[in-house]
């Protein structure tokens, strides 16, 4: 996996507008988190907070692609509210900060599953935002940062909302049918 390949889910994700979720280029979060690790094997293997806070950052970023795409694709304000949760716990200074800030507003994430009806990709989305929110290493991360890519491409962002705004008129026989 690939720095690289992270960037471009959040650009994806956010197209056409450009990812503002990290201070540097989220390439280089994925860069810290590798450079944690590579530095914790030169030490004997000494995991310490530093791994944690990187992990989290990047997973926040993963998160975050996902609930941006999904807000995009539903329009749901629970989505939006989730967003601004988690840019602001990406900006925490540690893994501490990034709990307090998130168990604040926790019950947010309940609102997500109004108004997704019956439709694949918007499921789809919130499988993949609740896998990377229980992901536990950078493997699982790096498999959803791929699934992601996949699926974003397979997305027509525009057909979505005009599916959503479509005003035909309906039938009048099939009204007075059910009436």
């Amino acid at each position: 996996m690939s720095a690289k390949s992270f960037e471009l889910l959040l650009d994806t994700a956010f197209a056409p507008e450009t990812p503002q979720v990290f201070e540097v280029q989220a390439a280089v979060v994925y860069q810290q988190l590798e450079q944690a690790l590579k530095n914790a094997r030169l030490k004997g293997g000494q995991a310490g907070d530093e791994i944690g806070f990187r992990f989290e950052r990047l997973r926040l970023g993963v998160a975050i692609a996902f609930i941006k795409a999904y807000a995009r694709l539903a329009d749901n304000e629970g989505a939006k509210d989730v967003l601004k949760l988690l840019l602001e716990a990406v900006n925490a200074k540690n893994t501490r900060e990034i709990d307090k800030i998130i168990q604040k507003k926790i019950s947010l994430f309940d609102n997500l599953y109004h108004e997704i009806f019956v439709n694949e990709q918007r499921e789809h989305l919130l499988a993949m935002f609740e896998q990377t929110l229980d992901a536990t290493s950078k493997e699982e991360i790096d498999e959803l940062i791929l699934e992601g890519l996949g699926a974003l491409q397979d997305i027509d962002f525009e057909a979505a909302h005009h599916e959503d705004d479509d005003d035909e008129p309906l039938d009048e026989d099939f009204l007075k049918s059910i009436q």
